[in-house]
């Protein structure tokens, strides 16, 4: 036998006479604190360390109380308390059953740890749980701590743990004797409390023992040197004797509780009582006959009185009842009344506030679109006129002026969308740093050069999967939500962070609300010191149309656009504001894992692509403007175009033989058929049939909530005729 192996048979042997001398003093003391201090001793001995504790878990289940332990300075023992949560290894410990080792605690990342073992000088900690008897809750934690880093042994692991059931099973033997003795002192105060007394009668000797109480209903001073049950039964009036009898009978021949109730002459006064007898046979079934009963007597004489009492009371209540009945009834169909009126009267309320809130909406949409139907319908009334008149080179200002109103429409289109979450989102993965270092510029020249724009952007930041043309509108919102808040010039940082989520490091007033996933985020934050909002304004700072800014310089949708895109983008916006410190928005977008592949930008079109050789595209387009359009628009490229006004003539197309390059289709179409069930039965006859949805929003379930395959695109409506040219292109040639 080496070294080694001769140094580990030792420290096996020292263990095991450790558990044997634990085990002797564990059965030879009925003091729990003795017994928990004697543990912490000798399994400190065994492992070489002077320093161990046994920690109670409290009725919370949470909260462990330091209950013994040695080498503890005064004002641990007993009163220092630890809570057990996940962070903690003895809340790990008590959560899974297994040992918590931690080998060095100033290089652990999985706990942390209370400062009174930091103080003690701990630097390597073990803990085991001491388990509960069956049915029982755990008794608690057996914790070994050490003044130097260490490595616990697989052999020490398995030591502690056959240390600690061995203290379990001793704490069982203590908490077993405890309760049996308080159930003792109960049983005792209860029937002294109750007035009860107790007896214990030898079927087989017709003999009894009985408590002095017992002696005492039958009028006795004294407990009476014998007691049978002829002596009980000469007690009992004559008229329920037979009675008492049958129910003796049948409870020693069935084994069965014995219950009865009857009444008594009592010796000395002679008075006549009321008792009530309980008993348990032990025997009495199958083939075992009944030896003994064991059970209670108590004197109900007053009870009784009080029955009759009560059922004299309840026949004078009846006769009230019935006198008050028409009266209640009456009452009851007037509170019915009263009650449909108040549910009248709620939900007229109810529809005054929600016709309210249409009306705040309608009403900010009116307003922002007549301005712009003006602008467009203006323009084009002085097109016709300036081409009667021939003056057909001022054509372009006007066309310019509707094309800039058509944007601003299909852009505050794209607000109520993010709004309302439906709009249609063309997420990719992108570095949220580089997208606002592109963006630096525009911010200053978008403030002006009262107000300083810095940029505090995080090294390592991960990648996001997003919108970015959706991201680059929301930030620039913030930006000017900014600039307007400090009409005096001021101080804008845009800062990218790293988060994990939930964050308990924060104060609570920074993280965002509990309904947000747990995860890694990306934190992207305008941070201004401007005017800041007041309490009631950042309540509504969300609301559509809401705005604090003067007729005709704001929607009040920013925010809430803000708002709708993040929720369907599953982030999430924080707002912080104090009046007169300036405002931090903070949108939190999740961290993508993928791979993170080269931006590709779609930069302006200066010149439409021509079609590929005898390209077919079939239309599918339900409204004929935007048919005649897009038509128009594609033949004009070289592409020979198929029409069709619904789902179910374009799937008749389909069926033929003629080639077909691209369905181009709208989500929305009438007579029954959607454009994602053409496109999926289009696939069926065609696989692999390259598709383009164009729809003015994102119908969820007619695009099957965004999950798109592969060869299938969509653009939403408007869009720029380059921009379409463009895409079907890439489509065909992709």
């Amino acid at each position: 036998m080496n070294d080694e192996n001769r140094t580990e048979t030792l420290e096996r042997l020292q263990q095991q006479t450790v558990l044997a001398r634990f085990g002797e003093f564990a059965l030879q003391s009925d003091n729990l604190d003795e017994i928990l201090t004697r543990a912490c001793q000798l399994i400190g001995e065994a492992l070489g360390t002077d320093l161990a504790k046994a920690m109670e878990l409290k009725e919370d289940g949470v909260t462990l109380l330091v209950r013994a332990g040695v080498g503890w300075r005064p004002g641990v023992i007993g009163e220092v308390t630890i809570k057990a949560t996940d962070e903690t290894s003895e809340g790990l410990a008590l959560k899974t059953g297994e040992p918590m080792v931690s080998p060095d605690i100033d290089l652990e990342t999985r706990f942390s740890y209370p400062a009174f073992l930091i103080e003690h000088g701990v630097r390597a900690v073990a803990n085991v749980l001491i388990i509960g008897a069956k049915g029982q809750p755990h008794f608690g934690i057996l914790q070994i701590d050490s003044r130097v880093p260490r490595q616990f042994t697989a052999g020490d692991v398995a030591f502690l743990r056959s240390y600690a059931n061995l203290l379990a099973g001793a704490v069982s033997r203590l908490r077993g004797l405890q309760d049996l003795r308080d159930g003792e002192t109960r049983l005792r105060l209860a029937l002294e409390a109750g007035s009860l007394g107790s007896w214990d009668f030898n079927v087989t000797e017709n003999t009894a023992t009985r408590t002095l109480r017992h002696d005492a209903i039958f009028g006795y001073a004294d407990l009476l040197p014998e007691w049978s049950f002829e002596r009980f039964l000469g007690h009992v009036v004559t008229e329920d004797r037979e009675y008492v009898e049958e129910a003796f009978r049948h409870a020693v021949d069935s084994g069965a509780e014995l219950q009865f109730e009857c009444r008594i002459r009592r010796a000395g006064d002679g008075e006549v009582h009321w008792i009530e007898a309980r008993g348990k046979p032990e025997g009495g079934r199958g083939n075992t006959a009944t030896t003994r009963m064991v059970g209670i007597i108590a004197d109900i004489t007053e009870r009784k009185h009080a029955e009759g009492a009560l059922r004299r009371s309840n026949q004078a209540l009846a006769a009230s009842v019935a006198e008050r009945t028409d009266e209640l009834s009456e009452a009851n169909a007037r509170l019915e009344a009263e009650a449909e009126e108040r549910e009248r009267v709620e939900d007229a309320l109810r529809q005054a506030q929600k016709m309210e809130a249409v009306g705040q909406l309608t009403g900010g949409l009116a307003h922002d679109f007549n301005n712009l139907l003006t602008g467009i319908s203006g323009s084009l009334e002085l097109m016709r006129l300036r081409a009667d008149q021939g003056r057909t080179a001022e054509v372009s200002r006007y066309i310019d002026v509707a094309t800039a109103s058509a944007n601003r429409a299909a852009a505050l289109i794209h607000r109520l969308l993010a709004f309302s979450r439906r709009q249609t989102l063309e997420p990719r993965p992108i570095e949220a740093n580089r997208l606002v270092s592109g963006m630096v510029e525009l911010f200053r020249r978008t403030v002006g050069p009262g107000i300083w724009v810095e940029t505090r952007l995080a090294q390592g930041l991960w990648p996001i999967s997003c919108d970015p043309n959706q991201l680059e509108s929301a930030l620039l919102n913030l930006v000017i939500n900014a600039r307007d808040a400090m009409p005096d010039g001021g101080h804008v940082l845009i800062e990218t962070t790293n988060t994990i989520l939930p964050d308990r490091r924060g104060p609570p007033r920074e993280r965002p609300s509990s309904g947000v996933p747990a995860g890694d985020y990306v934190a992207l934050s305008t941070i201004d010191d401007g005017s800041g909002m007041a309490a009631e304004v950042i309540a509504r700072a969300f609301d559509p149309f809401f705005t604090t800014k003067p007729i005709g310089q704001g929607t009040g949708l920013g925010l809430s656009m803000i708002y709708g895109f993040v929720q369907q983008s599953g982030g999430h916006v924080r707002l912080r504001s104090t009046e007169g410190q300036g405002t931090t928005v903070t949108i939190y977008l999740p961290r993508y894992l993928g791979a993170l592949g080269g931006d590709v930008e779609a930069g302006a079109v200066t010149r439409l692509p021509m079609a590929a050789a005898n390209a077919v595209v079939l239309l599918v387009e339900d409204e004929p403007d935007v048919r005649m359009i897009i038509v128009d628009v594609l033949s004009d490229l070289g592409y020979t175009v198929l029409e069709a006004a619904d789902g179910r003539a374009g799937l008749q197309i389909l069926e033929m033989d003629s080639r077909v390059d691209l369905l181009v289709t709208d989500v929305g179409l009438p007579g029954g058929m959607n454009g994602r069930q053409l496109a999926d039965a289009a696939r069926q006859r065609r696989p692999g049939l390259k598709v383009l949805f164009v729809t003015g929003y994102a119908e969820s379930a007619a695009l099957g909530s965004g999950q798109m395959e592969p060869g299938m695109q969509v653009m939403t409506k408007p869009f720029a005729v380059g921009a379409l040219a463009a895409r079907v292109q890439g489509i065909i040639s992709g």
